[in-house]
């Protein structure tokens, strides 16, 4: 069983484009070296969302026209061991982000 809690909503500058979705690709791979376990992204192929999946837990993003939602799905044992320390640090990084791409 997973559990789900939003982590972070955001209003939109713009909405996300192409050249918005490559962008963060890039950044992706410039930044997963601060994540502190190995991930994957993944783009859903009809929908504005993303997946940053990993063993123990992942976090789905999605765009509206006017917001980015990000909520984080955590196995047991992630759920267990994460903390509010671990969910500050996870809502600072995404909303570094966001801020450096301007979203």
């Amino acid at each position: 069983m997973r559990w789900k809690e939003q982590l972070y909503e955001r209003p939109l500058r713009r909405p996300l484009d192409d050249s918005t979705r490559r962008a963060i690709e890039a950044l992706y791979r410039e930044r997963r070296h601060e994540i502190p376990v190995a991930t994957e992204l993944h783009w859903h192929p009809a929908h504005p969302a993303f997946t940053l999946r990993s063993q123990w837990l992942s976090f789905h993003g999605r765009f509206t026209t006017d917001t980015l939602v990000v909520e984080a799905e955590l196995s047991l044992a992630a759920k267990m061991m994460v903390t509010a320390a671990h969910r500050a640090d996870a809502v600072r990084f995404i909303d570094s982000i966001a801020r450096e791409l301007d979203l």
